[in-house]
């Protein structure tokens, strides 16, 4: 009876394990989902309810300002396809060195459909073509 009892123990103790592994890899995946978009998708979007976004595009050579009220910038984002599609962006906290005009960059925050201006959380610069390998 003792070894029945034991073994009955180790299955369970698999099976809450397996599941526990699971809700944790279910969790992570919903909560940091974002969708890549180009300016001109976002743009279309419905105009429901925020959604979290993942913008790529280049920064417009007019309108940079820093902010007035702490570190940050504000700028307008252009679709790299569509160059008369563009959105403000505002972001707060340090700018990397890379943030230049017609710079190549990725912002992550929350969008609501048919607006045009956007508060991130997060701005990534794309590396320049001069850090890329020469095709000889």
């Amino acid at each position: 009876m003792p070894k029945k009892n034991s073994k009955s123990l180790y299955v369970a103790a698999l099976a809450l394990f397996v599941l526990g592994i699971g809700y944790l890899v279910f969790t992570g995946f919903a909560g940091g989902s974002a969708y890549h978009l180009e300016v001109a998708e976002a743009l279309a979007l419905p105009p429901d309810k925020p959604q979290p976004v993942r913008l790529a595009g280049n920064v417009k050579a007019s309108g940079i300002a820093a902010l007035e009220e702490g570190v940050g910038v504000r700028f307008q984002l252009e679709d790299k396809n569509d160059t008369t599609k563009s959105l403000w962006i505002t972001f707060k906290g340090a700018v990397p060195d890379a943030f230049v005009p017609g710079a190549g960059v990725i912002v992550e925050g929350m969008y609501t459909g048919g607006s045009s201006d956007l508060e991130v959380k997060k701005l990534m610069t794309q590396c320049p073509s001069k850090y890329q390998k020469k095709e000889t």
